[in-house]
């Protein structure tokens, strides 16, 4: 089975042989993947998530009809 290490070296050697704006756009790409940090909520949106989690856990969820009332509503 082809690990994950193989995969990526198969990649590696894909990219290699494209022409160099290719190789850019890749190398953009993953760098931006490797230099992604965790992002940190703030005290807003952890208190946001907290108060959502709370209701969720009580089972308060929207009705069917209230869901069908969001997603039908015409965007202007």
């Amino acid at each position: 089975m082809e690990t994950t290490e193989d995969k990526l070296e198969t990649l590696f050697a894909k990219v290699r042989a494209l022409p160099k704006a290719r190789q850019e756009l890749a190398v953009e790409a993953l760098s931006e993947i490797a230099d992604e940090e965790a992002y940190a909520l703030s005290d807003e949106e952890n208190a946001v998530l907290e108060c959502a989690l709370e209701r969720a856990n009580r089972g308060e969820f929207a009705s069917d009809a209230e869901v069908d009332e969001v997603l039908n509503k015409p965007w202007s």
